[in-house]
This record gives structure tokens, sequence and C-alpha cells, in this order.
């Protein structure tokens, strides 16, 4: 009897053991499988920082171009300004000076004031005429640094984008994968498709010259003064003082303004009687060539008359000055009168947190294999992707044209542009292609490619 109680202990034992063996194996396949979420979770952060961070880059190279156009626009606009005042100062000298207004210097002790006021003027009209045109050349010289750095900047827009995705990758405890090459060629085509050149065709025709929208911004943006000084004042059918002036830009070639004035009397169905030219002045400044062309000049446009000739012989005569530097080039969007509210571009990066980096059960610091208690192997190492070389994670980021929140446009929406710097980074869901990039390098079958569709940014 004793002698079967004591073959009966140890068999709990035997149980314990592969009890213990089960444990461990589940246990290891559970910290494997920890290991290989947290890793999981850091290339994920990784990629999302890579491909924000590229995104904002682009977003603020998109933006330095809209804020160079604006500043050419900015600078046209002074200059116009420029001749405008060159203009309006030659007008008022020709006006007291050379108009019958200088009869009243024989006036008694009226003409000592109108002579003294005549000869201020003259002073003033020669200062213009000589200061101005040297600010008008400079304004413009510094409109022809812009395109240049344009240029430069949205040539780096992917390069640098890559490079500041490496390197956050690399701040994250990830690397870009080997579909970097793919990747970057798919973000370089999505990023010269936006934007391109639009420069002048100097000894073409003016229609081929292909800087009309930064000429109609810049006449747009023209203020009051320039665009127009006209009025008229008079008593009806008796007499009429008109006053015409303005400043245009005449195939882009040369800001011109022009300013007259005339008394008209003797009013008849057929027009006035008497016509007399009361004051006159122009300038312009130009390049390559002088312009005798007439443009608009204001609401009244009369420059036939014998005040508006006169006022053309000085823009294209002693007060044509030049400016030594073309009517800028720039870059926009490409077709840019295709109305679509939702331009963008994507940047999309692909990471991998390399297995080395995981510590897993088959570490060589961790006790790989658990033996079940009937003897068979078991091996909880995660299968990792890429011919088992870590965890991979893709993101895209998008790079929209958007008006802060609250700031809309009045009357209506704003169309995408590099004239606004609204251009915005964002994360955006991965399209099938990017997908089926990265997948089909690795071997996959294009299963998760079909899953996610075209994607949140194309």
């Amino acid at each position: 009897m004793r002698i079967r109680i004591f073959l009966q202990r140890g068999q709990t034992l035997v149980l314990f053991l592969g009890f213990a063996a089960a444990l461990v194996s589940v246990l290891l396949v559970a910290f494997n499988s920890g290991q290989t979420t947290n890793a999981k979770m850091r290339a994920m952060n990784a990629a999302d920082a890579a491909a924000y961070s590229g995104a904002v880059w682009q977003a603020r190279t998109l933006n330095f171009q809209a804020y160079t156009n604006r500043a050419m626009v900015a600078n046209e606009v002074a200059i116009a300004q420029s001749v405008s005042l060159r203009s309006w100062v030659s007008y008022v000298n020709n006006f007291i000076n050379n108009g019958p207004a200088a009869l009243l210097k024989l006036v008694p002790y009226l003409g000592a004031a109108v002579n003294a006021v005549g000869n201020v003027i003259k002073s003033v009209n020669q200062a213009v005429q000589s200061s101005l045109p040297m600010a008008e050349t400079l304004l413009r010289g510094i409109n022809q640094v812009y395109y240049p750095a344009q240029v430069a900047m949205n040539a780096s827009g992917t390069l640098v984008a890559q490079d500041l995705a490496r390197n956050v990758a690399l701040k994250n405890g990830a690397q870009v994968s080997n579909a970097e090459i793919e990747l970057f060629a798919k973000n370089t085509i999505a990023w010269t498709a936006l934007t391109d050149s639009y420069i002048g065709t100097r000894g073409g025709k003016v229609n081929s010259d292909r800087r009309t929208r930064l000429r109609e911004v810049t006449l747009a943006s023209r203020d009051g003064f320039t665009q127009s000084r006209d009025w008229s004042k008079g008593f009806p059918l008796v007499f009429e003082f008109r006053k015409q002036g303005g400043t245009d830009l005449i195939d882009f070639d040369a800001w011109k303004g022009l300013d007259s004035s005339r008394l008209q009397t003797g009013w008849t169905p057929k027009g006035w009687l008497v016509t007399v030219p009361m004051g006159w002045g122009g300038a312009q400044g130009y390049n390559p060539n002088k312009v005798s062309k007439t443009g608009i000049h204001g609401n009244t446009n009369d420059w036939n008359s014998i005040d508006g000739r006169a006022a053309q012989a000085e823009a294209n005569g002693k007060n044509a000055k030049n400016i030594q530097s073309p009517f800028p080039n720039y870059r926009d969007i490409k077709n840019p009168k295709v109305k679509d509210a939702d331009l963008h571009v994507p940047f999309v990066v692909e990471v991998v947190v390399n297995k080395a980096q995981i510590k897993t059960s088959d570490d060589p610091a961790i006790q790989g294999k658990a033996i079940l208690h009937d003897g068979r192997i078991v091996d909880p190492a995660p299968n990792f992707a890429g011919g088992n070389t870590g965890v991979y994670a893709l993101s895209t980021a998008c790079v929209r044209f958007s008006r802060p929140y609250g700031a809309d446009r009045p009357g209506g929406v704003e169309y995408p542009s590099l004239f606004n710097p609204y251009w915005r980074a964002s994360l955006a869901t991965n399209s099938a292609l990017s997908r089926g990039i990265v997948d089909g390098l690795k071997g996959l079958a294009p299963v998760a490619a079909i899953v996610d569709g075209s994607g949140s940014c194309g």
C-alpha cells in the first residue's frame, strides 16, 4: 500500500511542467505582439510626422511664391504711382506756366504771386522728372530678383521636402523605406504638375505674352489717383471745364500717364463751338520701347483733342524715361483660367522600423523558442513585412489652397493661385496608387491598394 502511494507522487509535477511550457509560449507570443504593436505605432507616428513635415515645406514654398508675386504687384503699382505723379506735376506746371492761366502773371499784384507759384512748380517738376525715374528703375530691378528666387524655391520643393521627411523619420526612431525612389518620383510628378512659369516673349506678338495675369492683377490693384484723374465742372449748355487723366500699362512695355484739361463753351447739338486747352502733361517709364500708343487713361479718353495731343507729346518726349528692366516674369498655377477650387499636391512617405530595433523573443538577449509538453517547438517571433525586415507604415499629407477659417472671400469662392499665401498642409488618406507602389516592391498582393481607393488627396 505504501509502495502505491509512493509511485503516484510526481504526476502533478509532470502536468505542471507541461502547463508552464504552454504558458511561457503564450506569454512570449503576447510579448512579441506587444512589441510589434508598439513598433507599428512608432512607425505610423514617424510616417505621419515625416509626410506632414515635407508637405509643410511645399506649402511654404508655394506661399513664398505668392508673397513674391504680391511684392511684384506692389512694386509695379508703386511705379505706376510714380509715373502718375510725374504726369500730374507736369500737367500742373504747364497749367500755370504755359497755359492760359499764365496770363494771370500780367495782372498787377496777382501776377507776382502767380509767378512765384509758377517758379516753385517748375522747380518741383524738374526735381520730380529727374529723381522719380531712378526709383522706378530700382523697383523694377527688385522685381527682376523675385522670379529667379521663385524658380529656385520651386525647384527645391520636393528635394528639401524629401530630406526633411528623411530626417524627421530618423528623429522618430524609423527610416524611409526602400520605396523612397519610387515615391519621390510620384511626389515630384505631382509637384511639377501644379505650377508653371509665365514669361514674356520678346520680339513676338503681344497676345502671345504669358504674363497677362500678373498684368491684370497689377492694373486692378491701382489706387484711384493712378487709375483715373477725371472730373468736370461747369454750367449746363454754357461752359464746361473738363479734366481727364490716368495711368496704364501698355503692351507690357511702358507705364504711361496722361493728364490734360480744357475749357469748352458755346454748346450746340454738334458739340462745343470753342475749345481752349488749359493744361497738359504726361510721363512714361518704358522698357524696352518708348510707347506711342494712347491707352485708356481714365474714363474720358478724348486724347485726340488739342490738349490730349499735347499731353501725349509730353509723355512721348521729354518725360519718357527708360526703366532699364522689363516687366517681370513670375510663377503661378497651371491653367489659371480653369476654376478648380480643389487643386492639391500629395506628398507620400513610407517608413520602416527595422527588425533589429524591435526586441522580440527571437532576440539573442531573450531566450527565443518555447517547447510544449508534447515536444513540439513553437517560434513565437512575428513575421515582419518586406522579407521579414521590419514594420512598415505609409502616410500621405496634402497641400491645398484654403483660406483660414472664418476668413472667406467676400463675394464667393477664391480659386487657387499664387497671388495669395493660403496654401496649407494637412494629413490625408493614402491612395491606391501609393499603396500599390509600396506593396508591389514587397511582393504583396494589391488587396490593400484596392481597399484604399483614390485617397483624400488623389
